[in-house]
């Protein structure tokens, strides 16, 4: 296993250091469409054949595989993006559906223009952060427990001796002013 280097920065630093990685993350999201759409472009350009449309399958799994942090956003507008598309859970690969294959295996040019002028993370944004607040799962948890005690349902086996050590736990994240 290769070495992990961490390199830290001082106050002074850090500021200009987050907008070099909002710039980074920007510039990455930017290649990886860049790199689809001249995979598109070289299927669009070509004359068409079953191996074109392969190849050009194989290169949109491979960009894909090699970034899984947008790995999500980029299948879903493969997906929107190339009509023709479909995913195999088995291989974990693109392919050019069945009923497809027969009509055309050339890109088109309406569809090659909508997939270049819309990139994937306009498709499919990231997700907003969801930051775990324990005190307020526990308070939700506890309550949905003490209606479930109140009204058990046939199976039910709730502890008393659980319960209040859950209610410990939630006393123990409650914010102390």
């Amino acid at each position: 296993m290769a070495k992990i280097f961490t390199k830290t920065f001082n106050a002074t630093q850090i500021d200009s250091a987050i907008l070099d990685v909002a710039k980074s993350a920007g510039s990455l999201q930017q290649k990886i469409h860049n790199i689809a759409v001249s995979i598109c472009l070289v299927w669009h350009d070509s004359k068409g054949t079953i191996e074109d449309s392969k190849l050009a399958f194989n290169r949109l799994t491979a960009l894909q595989n090699a970034s899984p942090y947008h790995a999500n956003a980029f299948s879903q507008w493969v997906a929107l993006k190339l009509p023709m598309a479909a995913w195999s859970k088995e291989n974990k690969t693109w392919y050019c559906a069945v009923h497809t294959q027969i009509n055309n295996n050339k890109l088109m040019g309406k569809v090659y223009i909508a997939l270049r002028d819309e990139p994937f993370w306009l498709v499919s944004p990231a997700p907003e952060a969801k930051p775990i607040d324990l005190g307020m799962d526990l308070e939700r948890l506890i309550k949905r427990l003490e209606k479930r005690k109140d009204n058990p349902v046939n199976g039910d086996v709730i502890p008393t001796a659980a319960l209040k050590h859950l209610r410990e736990a939630r006393n123990s994240c409650a914010v102390k002013s």
